[in-house]
């Protein structure tokens, strides 16, 4: 919509005609960002009062400048014709301060960045834009948008489902590594400590590049991860037993899993303490699917399947291989 923050300005102030109205209000309903611009709009309208006698003192010290112009001069004004003249001022006064504070206040480009942090549990919220993500523990992204591109600083882990919108690209920036959506639900690991930086792919697409190098894209399925020592990018598919969503959905699918793989990844998830007495019992496969379980009954399955005993001391669980009855 052209000449947006003044239609909105006039339509807010009540100096829009009904053509304007409804162009402002055909704007406002064709997308959640317009809907969101113009309510930011409307918020800051409505706080004028808070700045009304800067604005009364600047209407009066204008329209004071006016009138001594005026007497300079040998021209009459009626005194009606002042009072316009006044009101005219006024009108212009607001509708500029207004432009000014939508334009610099309001407008996107000069948003702060939001922040979002997970700290001992996961959290799910959902981006000014209305994309969802789901942040891993430990973890947090801010995020920024203006009028062509939104983006996203991650540490840690999180799962973003992005509202597409190709005017303005959705892009997720870790140094100089950048995850560009194309119409994507993906999930993202930059944990810090690490030298790698991982991205799998659950619907649509995904561009994966830095600064220097144009990566590669990946589709539904596919992962890649990006090596920040050698600079390089590994393609590759994505295996039922990572559980890449187990941290958001609880869903565990293991298929000989290496059973200290399966215990650092319910330790992750559950965040509790799960010890092997024996690194003998590294190596015991496991295949078992989990669906949202509680995890004592999680603890159980996995010690009645590999025939092990539980062993509970102060905040942890030791799985130890059973004791041998004596004949």
């Amino acid at each position: 919509m052209e000449n947006r923050d003044d239609l909105i300005a006039k339509m807010l102030s009540g100096n829009a005609s009904k053509e304007e109205i409804a162009l402002v209000e055909a704007w406002k309903n064709g997308s959640t960002e317009n809907n969101a611009y113009f309510e930011s709009s409307k918020k800051l309208f409505s706080a004028i009062n808070d700045v009304k006698i800067e604005y009364n003192v600047n209407t009066v010290a204008a329209w004071n400048k006016l009138d001594e112009r005026i007497s300079k001069e040998t021209k009459v004004i009626p005194l009606f014709k002042r009072a316009i003249l006044m009101r005219v001022a006024a009108s212009l006064l607001l509708l500029v301060a207004l432009g000014f504070l939508i334009k610099f206040i309001i407008d996107p480009k000069e948003m702060q960045p939001i922040q979002y942090t997970a700290v001992s549990k996961t959290v799910l919220d959902t981006l000014p834009d209305g994309s969802k993500v789901f942040i891993n523990k430990n973890s947090e992204i801010s995020y920024v948008a203006d009028k062509n591109t939104r983006r996203v600083k991650l540490r840690g882990e999180a799962y973003f489902e992005v509202v597409h919108n190709e005017k303005q690209p959705f892009e997720i920036v870790i140094n100089d590594v950048v995850i560009k959506d194309i119409g994507t639900a993906f999930n993202v690991k930059a944990l810090p400590g690490t030298n790698t930086i991982e991205v799998v792919v659950e619907s649509g697409e995904v561009q994966f590049y830095t600064s220097t190098d144009s990566g590669l894209n990946l589709t539904k399925g596919q992962k890649a991860i990006y090596n920040i020592a050698t600079k390089q990018f590994v393609k590759g598919v994505l295996e039922p037993a990572e559980n890449v969503a187990s941290y958001r959905s609880r869903v565990f699918n293991f298929n000989a899993t290496p059973l200290n793989e399966v215990i650092k990844q319910i330790n992750n998830v559950y965040d509790v303490n799960i010890d092997l007495a024996d690194e003998q019992l590294e190596n015991k496969e496991l295949s078992v699917e989990f669906n949202n379980e509680p995890v004592d009954v999680v603890i159980s399955i996995i010690a009645e399947t590999l025939d092990l005993e539980i062993e509970r001391r102060d905040t942890s669980v030791i799985l130890k291989s059973k004791t041998k009855v004596q004949p």
